[in-house]
């Protein structure tokens, strides 16, 4: 009886159909894998784009007219937002005014402030403000609380007028209009006392404020607050030290005044006059570029996020935003 098997030719044609698949199904499960990450990537990055987007819209809602810079880290330049033709102007800085402390106004009466002046009751050439609705104490309280200090207020606020129509005041020398970088602070008013008067205070303003004009509408400012990348900072500052910042990290600055000659704490082109000062906290990571563009009275968030597909990957993902905030 004869036994029939596989000749050499059979079983090396039958590897090679099984060769042929088993490649067809790993190339199969690498796109399925790589396709995975794709998504989980994107989706990532997409919420992350869009929560960081609200997030300083929220913030920049509450910034008082005019104030907004773009500045350069290489050279210290610094433009008003809407004048900025230069790609070298990276990082974005802006004056608040205390809207937290503002807004207690309404929910308890004789707390927070008006922002708006008694007009008639004022007296210049006293330097005196009579400011509507301002409960000193209060405003102080949730201001060292935010901040986490322990300053008087006039440590902490200053005066800086709305203008004709809230659109702002500036100098006809624009730079020396807020304090940024050394330069004059001719359109923020400091004050060097409060005195109660029943639900509102009489502001003791400090020289400055002479020759100026006064409007009724008034916003306080209370911190300056700047957002860069980590590419665009000196990340040896002291204030880094543990947040483990990289070129991408993108970062918000907080609690400096630059009417009091201070600037953010990473500050890689400090002027000689300046100090390094406030808070800072991580906005987020992995973001390869971050642009503001001011139009007309509304102001353009562009921001970029990239990273590897995943671990090991030559292939890279990324995902841009962009919003608009007035």
């Amino acid at each position: 009886m004869v036994k029939k098997t596989f000749t050499l030719i059979e079983i090396i044609f039958v590897i090679v159909i099984l060769g042929l698949i088993s490649v067809g199904s790993f190339k199969a499960i690498e796109m399925l894998y790589q396709r995975y990450h794709q998504v989980n990537a994107i989706t990532k990055f997409t919420i992350l784009s869009q929560t960081l987007l609200d997030e300083v819209s929220t913030i920049l809602y509450y910034r008082t007219p005019l104030t907004a810079i773009g500045y350069s880290p290489t050279d210290g330049d610094f433009k008003k937002l809407e004048d900025i033709d230069d790609d070298k102007y990276t990082i974005f800085e802006w004056i608040s005014e205390a809207n937290d402390a503002k807004k207690h106004l309404g929910l308890e009466m004789g707390m927070g402030y008006s922002g708006f002046i008694d007009m008639s009751a004022s007296n210049r050439d006293t330097l005196t403000l009579v400011a509507k609705d301002f409960n000193y104490t209060d405003i102080n309280d949730t201001l060292n609380t935010i901040f986490n200090n322990t300053n008087d207020l006039n440590q902490t606020v200053a005066v800086i007028f709305a203008g004709n129509l809230d659109t702002g005041d500036t100098e006809s020398e624009y730079n020396d209009s807020f304090g940024w970088h050394g330069y004059d602070h001719k359109k923020v008013f400091l004050i060097s006392k409060f005195t109660k008067d029943n639900n509102d205070t009489n502001l003791t303003m400090t020289d400055d404020i002479k020759g100026n004009k006064i409007y009724a509408k008034f916003y306080l400012a209370a911190s300056a607050w700047g957002i860069a990348r980590g590419a665009d900072i000196d990340k040896s500052a002291s204030c880094l030290a543990n947040l483990n910042v990289d070129d991408n990290t993108l970062l918000l600055f907080y609690n400096y005044r630059p009417w009091q000659n201070e600037t953010f704490c990473a500050d890689p082109h400090q002027n000689k006059t300046e100090s390094n000062s406030g808070n800072v906290s991580i906005l987020s990571r992995d973001v390869t570029a971050f642009r503001v563009k001011a139009v007309d009275y509304h102001i353009e968030l562009k921001v970029q996020f990239e990273k590897p597909l995943f671990r090991g990957s030559d292939k890279n993902i990324t995902i841009t935003k962009q919003k608009v905030t007035f």
